[in-house]
């Protein structure tokens, strides 16, 4: 007989129950017949891989889930790092691992001598280990610091409120700040504009009192800090985890009115323009409007269910609108665990079919420091030489780079120049998961000459945009891909020929970039689809340097925040057809447009 297709949302709430306390018999009856269906291990390893992100990644949160994972990974995380053969982040108190339960190592877990009442329960315990280990488990690598402030004065005498901690963070980029930059496990001041114009940053606020919660903020956004701690978000997105108890114990001001959370649920927020959002991911949440008086004009949100604000045409009042939480409207919600790339065998005979000069795959290290990835093209002398600690992330048996996340420059460099001659073709292939929205530098190429001031002349980016403020670059829509094509070679910003993508990026998602040069016209691809194209008649400059990651090899600007794979670069031009072998050999299928 057929079973039943699992119940996700009774799926997720036992795993998330599972954190603080044990299971009783029945429910684990019923996670164990659940994780047993194939639809019900990947909705487990997607909310396990959720769990697994940003600061919480070492301790989830419980006790119960670090020693569940440990043990579904064979014990505690490794402190030591071998860049050359390591498959991920490994660094005290981070659950992270490439390492499959096996098989075998299940039935032997199975047989491990439990007594009768926990029988069951270990064996839930493995199963969730198993759908885990179907995303290999690899918790972002954030700077991180653990606070290990009290809240209470030194009479002893609890305080009711505490300052918010900065306690996790990407590479971010403060805006207009009139005191300190906020730095990881300090006290933020009260009464303080956060103005972040890039990355993500984790709050903690409420400490030790029922409105502890954890905040993330994503770049570009502005919060206002309240004499007594509470928050107010003036505009971008930001996310919540409550982690107190009782009803509506988190308040955040927004510019709709008073959002309350409850222990033990998360959100998110969103305001930009006119148009305002709650989502409620987990738990219950209140929605009090600004304007009104009355507790029957409160808006009640449930698990799963989202309302949107937007002011009418006259500009006066905000109608609300019901609709589905989405967690993907947030950066932060998403692990970059999701959306695994595979390549295999197939994907790499397909381009080394279309004969590039370059292909850098990212499976191994070679040689002795500084390591370097070989060239697997027709060119002479162009491996990718590693430059500071690049991290990795494996998805079955494809490795892919991983940079930007500990802090530290990281990237690659080519060991010689190319093209060996000026080009009126080429073309730049890649795939890349941005982390967050900011402004990075996958891809480049610039003269070797060096000025005074440290810098390089640039004949060619592929970089990621972010919204501008008070420059140059504040006319180019944010949240895009860019494609540069520069000849002659300079260091002004908008110098050359600029194509932006028709659409945002996507963050946390693997994407197909093509960038190409054809004759007098330039064009950008996404995913087989042509989002811009212009005409230019230079030449790419021969004799350059290529560098993965950030904007010079000699200094860190523009580090990029994401992963990268596959990087091959020709000295001509992929068809449409040659487009879309190469994404249906990564499992991929796409409509490739036609060139005009």
């Amino acid at each position: 007989m057929k079973s039943q297709k699992p119940d996700l949302r009774l799926l997720r709430t036992l795993i998330l129950k599972s954190q603080s306390e044990t299971l009783n018999e029945s429910e684990a009856a019923e996670l164990e017949e659940m994780l047993g269906q194939a639809e019900g291990a990947d909705e487990a390893a997607g909310l396990i891989d959720q769990l697994c992100a940003f600061s919480d990644s070492g301790s989830l949160d419980s006790l119960p889930m670090a020693k569940l994972l440990s043990e579904a990974f064979g014990g505690e995380p490794e402190s030591g790092f071998d860049p050359k053969v390591s498959p991920g982040p490994n660094r005290p108190g981070v659950v992270a691992s490439s390492r499959r339960t096996t098989p075998e190592e299940f039935l032997v877990a199975e047989k491990l001598p439990v007594a009768d009442d926990s029988r069951r329960w270990s064996k839930v315990i493995w199963m969730v280990g198993l759908a885990a280990s179907h995303l290999l488990i690899a918790s972002l690598v954030w700077s991180y610091a653990n606070s290990a402030s009290s809240n209470s004065n030194s009479e002893g005498i609890v305080l009711r409120t505490s300052p918010p901690q900065l306690v996790s963070m990407t590479a971010c980029v403060w805006r207009d700040l009139d005191g300190p930059t906020p730095s990881l496990g300090q006290p933020i001041r009260m009464g303080e504009v956060l103005d972040l114009a890039e990355g993500v940053a984790e709050l903690k606020i409420g400490e030790g009192t029922p409105g502890e919660a954890l905040v993330r903020v994503e770049g570009p956004a502005s919060v206002f800090i309240h004499g007594d701690g509470q928050l107010e978000l003036y505009n971008g997105s930001l996310t919540v985890k409550s982690l107190g108890t009782g009803s509506e114990q988190l308040a955040i001001i927004t510019p709709v009115g008073l959002v309350l959370v409850d222990g033990q649920s998360s959100a998110g927020l969103m305001s930009q323009a006119s148009v305002d959002e709650v989502h409620l991911f987990d738990g219950r949440g209140l929605v009090e409007p600004i304007r009104s008086k009355s507790r029957s004009k409160q808006l009640r949100l449930e698990a799963g269910e989202a309302i949107r604000f937007q002011a009418g045409t006259s500009g006066e009042g905000r109608a609300p609108v019901m609709f589905e939480a989405s967690m993907s409207s947030f950066v932060s919600a998403r692990s970059s665990g999701f959306d695994p790339l595979n390549v295999g065998p197939e994907y790499v005979n397909a381009v080394l079919e279309s004969k590039p000069s370059i292909y850098w795959r990212f499976e191994e290290l070679r040689g002795d420091s500084p390591y370097y990835v070989e060239n697997l093209g027709s060119a002479i002398n162009m491996d990718a030489e590693m430059f500071g600690e690049s991290g990795w992330r494996r998805y079955g048996d494809n490795r892919v780079a991983e940079l930007g996340k500990i802090g530290t420059s990281s990237g690659f460099a080519s060991t010689g120049i190319w093209p060996p001659k000026p080009l009126a073709n080429y073309t730049i292939e890649m795939w890349v998961k941005p982390e967050l929205y900011h402004h990075g530098e996958m891809l480049c190429m610039h003269e070797r000459r060096q000025d005074e001031d440290g810098r390089y002349s640039h004949s060619m980016m592929i970089e990621t945009l972010v919204q501008h403020w008070d420059n140059a670059l504040e006319d180019f829509q944010p949240h895009r891909f860019r494609f540069v094509h520069r000849t002659p070679a300079s260091r002004v910003v908008t110098d050359g020929s600029n194509l932006v993508a028709g659409q945002t990026y996507k963050v946390r998602a693997w994407q197909h970039l093509v960038a190409q040069k054809q004759g007098d016209r330039m064009s950008f691809w996404i995913d087989g689809r042509l989002t811009a194209e212009q005409s230019d008649p230079h030449l790419l400059n021969e004799k350059l340097q290529i560098v993965i990651g950030q904007l010079y090899l000699t200094r860190t600007e523009r580090r990029f925040v994401g992963q990268i794979d596959e990087v091959a670069i020709y000295d001509h031009c992929l068809s449409p057809d040659e487009l879309r072998r190469h994404i249906e050999a990564a499992g991929r299928s796409v409509e490739v447009e036609p060139f005009n």
